[in-house]
């Protein structure tokens, strides 16, 4: 892994993949890691099961835990700070319930937020944010709509 683009994650995102013995990536992921690192714009075509998804999420949850870093014990993360927005088709139920493992051992909570989340998921959702809420095109823009909701974001 010291060659690839993995190399230059978090150590606790090298450590997930070695783990899941993700131990090179695709060309689209090497490709597309480093200008998204270093907060450049990417537009990443490439065929289904090419590894998009995590080509896209591995650096943004690289920049979360090195931001999280950062933060002194009495700073508080308040909000979103990653919104993910999918058509929830798209992001495949293998491909979602490893971003919620991954999430889990990297310490990112993480939440869905679509037309048929219930009540009481959605008022959890406002009273505490996720770190990371994967939301639809049509679910994000009723986020503005709600007072509490529009200060987590």
């Amino acid at each position: 892994m010291s060659s690839s683009v993995f190399s230059r994650l978090h150590p606790s995102i090298q450590s997930l993949l070695n783990n899941q013995q993700m131990l090179y990536p695709t060309q689209p992921q090497q490709k597309a890691i480093p200008p998204i690192l270093e907060n450049n714009h990417v537009l990443l075509l490439a065929p289904t099961g090419h590894g998009k998804t995590e080509a896209a999420l591995l650096p943004v949850f690289d920049q979360f835990l090195r931001y999280k870093e950062r933060k002194t014990k009495s700073d508080k993360i308040e909000g979103f700070s990653i919104i993910y927005i999918t058509p929830l088709r798209a992001l495949n139920r293998d491909m979602l319930r490893r971003t919620f493992q991954w999430g889990e051992q990297l310490g990112i909570r993480i939440a869905v937020r679509h037309g048929d989340t219930t009540k009481s998921e959605r008022a959890k959702q406002s009273r505490h944010p996720p770190d990371m809420l994967i939301t639809t095109p049509e679910t994000f823009q009723i986020l503005f709509v709600g007072k509490r909701l529009r200060k987590h974001l």
